[in-house]
């Protein structure tokens, strides 16, 4: 195993040898070690004189692959390529998938996935509802693939994790380099509760050419791709491209109309995405096999323990919370109770997972 693993390595090391040049090299040469120690030339009329010349222009960098699986090992991760069993079905289905993945974690690759995607510069109303739609989503089976950016794949992720589901985050740099550096804790979680992975090996920096391309990858995971809050120009409407070029289902979360954040959203609805309001909205689209589930799940609403579960003041304050913020100042104009006093029952109720608190002393219905 080690050996082929150091022949995928060295093999990706070359320049211009991506997935679909592997695949017709292995195809001609029987494994990718026989292809390795093939000459030169006779890679020619393969993948092209140009090509091979560029590829094989200096010896195999047998060193850095050691290198690389030493540092894999001594980070509990591992590699999938393109001649495992265990490589994602749904992602070998792509026009360009990649030779092979470098992961950190215990990735499922059995279970029903589902991207949520969106902007970095996200609003609260966009955050909670990434959030809310990918805790459901776990809640359902569903493994949650983002990109583990700021704003909408941070919540995704987050709500994925407390709904005690999996989630994949898909970097455009490799698996062990954490970006944005503030997501250092999420990246740990992440490969506790799912895994890290990435095309690019260990170490590798990001830069702005590659987040584009690591977007087909996780469309290309998914059995389809929720845009929640995207402005015309985002990112976030290249996956949801490659998901319609790889014949998957693309939703949209509508949005404020005025300010343009969700304007990317809008546009997709109008092209013919699906509109999604709850999670029942994404799981009655997937197929037969979510039909019942999407029943049982039709918004977001958690049922609220009543009688005695709930003290009179509790049930107050509970009922005078939305999904939009409300700062603690005008929810004591409202209720009457001092500040002391109501901060005790905010917090008895957040306990209780019943409220969130957001900065500013401001305060929402936990989904």
């Amino acid at each position: 195993m080690e050996r082929d693993d150091l022949a995928w390595l060295a093999l990706s090391r070359l320049p211009e040898i991506g997935g679909t040049r592997c695949r017709q090299l292995i195809a001609r040469f029987g494994s990718v070690r026989s292809a390795l120690e093939a000459p030169a030339r006779s890679w020619e009329e393969i993948v092209g004189v140009g090509v091979a010349r560029r590829a094989r222009a200096l010896p195999v960098d047998w060193e850095w692959a050691e290198n690389q699986w030493a540092a894999l090992q001594r980070l509990g991760g591992h590699l999938i390529t393109l001649e495992d069993e265990g490589y994602p079905e749904l992602l070998r289905q792509i026009a360009s998938p990649p030779a092979m993945l470098f992961v950190l974690g215990a990735a499922d690759f059995t279970l029903p996935t589902i991207a949520l995607v969106g902007t970095r510069q996200a609003s609260e109303y966009g955050q909670s509802m990434a959030r809310q739609l990918a805790a459901e989503l776990a809640r359902q089976g569903l493994c949650v693939i983002s990109g583990m950016a700021s704003g909408i794949d941070t919540a995704a992720h987050q709500g994925a994790l407390e709904g005690g589901g999996q989630t994949f985050a898909v970097l455009g740099c490799g698996p062990d380099v954490i970006y944005p550096r503030a997501n250092a804790q999420l990246h740990a979680r992440i490969q506790q509760q799912g895994a890290v992975l990435a095309e690019y090996p260990l170490g590798f920096p990001p830069d702005a050419g590659t987040f584009p391309r690591r977007n087909r990858l996780i469309s290309g995971l998914s059995l389809g791709t929720v845009v929640v809050e995207a402005p015309a120009q985002s990112g976030a409407l290249i996956t949801a491209s490659y998901a319609l070029d790889q014949n998957r289902e693309v939703f949209a979360v509508p949005g404020e109309v005025r300010g343009g954040r969700s304007a990317g959203c809008h546009r997709l609805i109008k092209e013919g995405a699906k509109l999604v309001e709850g999670v029942g909205d994404v799981l009655e689209e997937l197929g037969p096999r979510f039909q019942q589930r999407a029943q049982l799940a039709l918004d977001f609403t958690v049922p609220v323990p009543a009688g005695p579960e709930l003290s009179p003041q509790e049930r107050l304050v509970y009922d005078l919370l939305g999904e939009e913020p409300l700062h603690i100042d005008p929810l004591g104009a409202q209720t009457g109770l001092p500040v002391p006093e109501l901060l005790r029952i905010l917090l008895d109720l957040e306990l209780e997972g019943l409220v969130v608190q957001l900065p500013g002393k401001r305060f929402v219905r936990q989904p």
